[in-house]
């Protein structure tokens, strides 16, 4: 009896061991090998502009963040200097509208299909014009907007005119970003994942996942959100994957980083 109760205990031991090393160690990375490459991955904080929920997490964070700043908001200067002197790349957080939802959702003076050229021209001028230290733009919403090659043609040589690269959000799969971005010869990226989710783990969750692209593509690029769809979950969310990411010899760029990955 009693050699059957010291069996017993001992593969209950072992049993407890097991489960507790899956929950200490089971969301760690694998290593990488010494000598190898860093791979380089890019997180965007879209929706800068509103003093959103997190914003303060946000900036805390001492990595090589890209912050998407929305103009014609109440904090469009103020956050944009913020997040530069916070030591983040500045981009612009061009609002566009969408094929789903109203017009009335957007700030003043995005930009709209019901516009000809020389508005599209004036009001991205006065986009771009708001956002100080800004180095380039990506698209708010804008499904409607990037389907079309006109109005993204007018938006882009504006882009290129000021040396500005532009991620496209991919807000929709029929975007012409890329393909009218190729023909004017400026710098451009596409959205791999949005990182946001309704817990801290899911977010650290989807930036490994964007560790995962990185090594297929060589880089990859996540967009996340100060306010509702982000703030503080999402700054906790990185956050934890940083230590992680840093094992796996993964680095945190800014997205003008990203060129020589091309």
């Amino acid at each position: 009896m009693t050699v059957v109760i010291v069996k017993r205990v001992s593969i209950i031991f072992v049993i407890a061991v097991l489960v507790l090393s899956v929950c200490l160690f089971g969301r760690r990375a694998p290593a990488f090998k010494e000598g190898t490459e860093p791979r380089k991955i890019a997180i965007v904080i879209d929706d800068f502009g509103y003093d959103g929920n997190g914003t303060e997490d946000i900036l805390k964070i001492k990595e090589h963040l890209t912050a998407a700043v929305m103009p014609n908001s109440p904090c469009t200067a103020e956050d944009a200097k913020r997040a530069h002197e916070n030591g983040f790349e500045v981009i612009v957080h061009l609002p566009m509208e969408p094929v789903v939802g109203k017009k009335s959702w957007l700030p003043p003076d995005s930009i709209t299909s019901d516009l000809d050229s020389q508005e599209i021209l004036k009001r991205t001028c006065e986009a771009f014009d708001q956002v100080p230290y800004a180095v380039g733009f990506n698209n708010h919403m804008g499904s409607k907007i990037t389907v079309s090659r006109d109005m993204m043609y007018v938006i882009l040589d504006e882009a290129k005119r000021r040396n500005f690269y532009v991620i496209d959000s991919k807000t929709t799969q029929d975007s012409v970003i890329d393909e009218v971005s190729q023909a004017l010869g400026i710098e451009h990226y596409d959205r791999d994942l949005f990182i946001d989710g309704k817990s801290e783990d899911a977010v650290y969750k989807q930036v490994l996942e964007l560790a995962k692209i990185s090594e297929k593509k060589g880089y990859a690029i996540g967009i996340g959100h100060v306010g509702p769809a982000g703030g503080s979950v999402t700054a906790k969310g990185i956050l934890d994957a940083i230590p992680e990411l840093k094992k796996m010899n993964i680095e945190l760029v800014y997205v003008s980083q990203l060129k020589g990955s091309l």
